[in-house]
């Protein structure tokens, strides 16, 4: 299917919250100027008020972005003809997808280092998504409802499938700068999540 061409005004708008992204890691979100975002996205400051009429607005922009990766990727509908592995290997693939998404670490440095600083700022954001589903959870939870899973609490069992590919495709990039694996690395890492499930959690047929 052929992606939607962005217009010139969408083009805009996006180089602004890029360019936001990297002055609010860079200086922090109380330091950051408009005046320096619009300089870093090459566009006037009407321009950028024009999108976003304060640095409020416009870092909520930056969680409604990751808010909407993190809860849109392509769901894994579970189902109990399909193997399990063959399963989990796509949510992993899937899991890993959405991390090495262009700006998705920029995005988690900066939501993360204000979440901190000033955690208001997050706090609306932060206490509707925990409200949402996601795919992934909705998997583990039809899973164990299914008697696949063995365990009552589902989504325990899908924190700690992340936790072991974020450990390696998450948490080094957003506070070491590491480079995202290369392929054969993380084809070993999703390989040891699922493994780690199957052994621990999966009934035998």
């Amino acid at each position: 299917m052929k992606e939607k061409k962005l217009t010139r005004s969408e083009l805009k708008r996006a180089a602004v919250i890029h360019a936001a992204m990297q002055e609010f890691q860079l200086k922090g979100f109380k330091t950051a100027s408009m005046d320096d975002i619009a300089k870093r996205a090459e566009v006037s400051k009407r321009t950028v008020y024009n999108h976003f009429s304060s640095k409020e607005i416009l870092f909520n922009a930056i969680l409604s972005e990751m808010i909407t990766i993190l809860g849109t990727f392509e769901p894994v509908p579970f189902s109990v003809d399909i193997p399990a592995e063959v399963q989990l290997k796509k949510l992993a693939a899937h899991e890993i997808s959405m991390l090495r998404k262009d700006g998705f670490i920029t995005a988690a440095k900066v939501i993360i280092a204000e979440g901190i600083h000033s955690p208001e700022l997050i706090k609306d954001a932060m206490d509707s998504f925990s409200k949402q589903e996601t795919p992934l959870a909705s998997w583990f939870k039809a899973a164990a409802a299914a008697g696949v899973l063995k365990t009552e609490q589902p989504d325990i069992v899908a924190t700690q499938f992340t936790a072991v590919i974020k450990a390696f495709c998450f948490w080094p990039q957003v506070i070491q700068d590491a480079q995202f694996p290369d392929d054969t690395y993380i084809a070993l890492v999703s390989d040891t999540a699922v493994q780690m499930i199957l052994k621990q959690y999966i009934a035998a047929a």
